[in-house]
């Protein structure tokens, strides 16, 4: 787990840590308001493509592979990013504001390289170290805007939670305040300097199967560590089909047309899985 650390973009490049920390504080005030995040992410990055008049649809699909996170793409000027919903809900969260810092690089005309070629995000990137210079920033620029620094000292002192006896426990309690994976909340106690150092890799150097018997035995963060498999959400497309054939814009032959292509589609992915 310890890759989490050295891998991080805090560690590599703390001027551009400062930069990348710049940037979520005014996106988050422009975009997000004072409030914990979580699972309202996928909405921030919705109303930050509609305040930007760019088209987005955001599809939730479990993709039946626990490496792939999520991808975006751009196809005839409409984004689409892809979330992996057999994902713990914690992890689509990250996922989602991952993706989110690649897409404002697209809008905001930064680097669109990354979104024209496909971003992709696997468990590597996501969960230990990325590779490029962007992945990079859009993971610090996710733990940043799920966890910012106000919030954290906030939840911090109310709990108590401070010094180098922290506990498992006591990261549990915060991955119950933000919706955020075990590692990502280490790291971002580490980046808010919180822990030193040699606290956090202790803390990362806890096994998976001992953090998941604490969140068995004590509740804490259980909401965030289910997945949403049975959730398939195609973005606008049911909504604009119903919505052409309740107001019967449609001619017969094109509503069934348009109902056997979205069949179509759904089937390409079951035979994926």
């Amino acid at each position: 787990m310890s890759n989490v650390l050295d891998g991080s973009l805090y560690k590599k490049q703390d001027k551009q840590f400062e930069k990348i920390n710049d940037l979520s504080k005014h996106f988050a005030g422009v975009y997000c308001g004072t409030t914990i995040l979580r699972s309202s992410i996928f909405e921030i990055v919705s109303n930050y493509a509609r305040k930007n008049e760019v088209e987005l649809e955001i599809l939730r699909y479990p993709f039946m592979d626990e490496e792939l996170w999520a991808f975006t793409f751009v196809k005839k000027g409409r984004l689409f990013v892809c979330v992996n919903s057999q994902l713990i809900l914690c992890k689509q969260i990250f996922a989602v504001a991952h993706e989110l810092y690649h897409i404002y690089c697209y809008v905001e005309d930064i680097n669109q390289s990354t979104i024209t070629g496909g971003s992709l995000l696997n468990s590597q990137i996501g969960d230990e170290a990325a590779v490029t210079q962007e992945d990079l920033e859009a993971n610090a620029f996710a733990g940043l805007l799920l966890m910012t620094d106000k919030e954290m000292r906030e939840q911090t002192d109310i709990f108590g939670i401070a010094g180098n006896d922290i506990t498992v426990d006591n990261i549990l309690t915060l991955m119950d305040l933000f919706a955020l994976p075990y590692k990502a909340t280490v790291l971002r106690l580490f980046e808010g300097r919180i822990i030193s150092e040699s606290t956090a890799k202790e803390l990362l150097a806890n096994s998976v199967e001992y953090v998941s018997e604490r969140i068995a035995v004590t509740g804490k963060a259980r909401q965030w560590q289910v997945d949403s498999s049975d959730q398939v959400y195609w973005g606008s497309l049911y909504d604009n089909l119903e919505f052409n054939s309740e107001n019967e814009l449609l001619t017969d032959s094109r509503e069934a047309a348009d109902k056997e292509y979205l069949k179509e589609i759904e089937k390409g992915f079951r035979e994926e899985r």
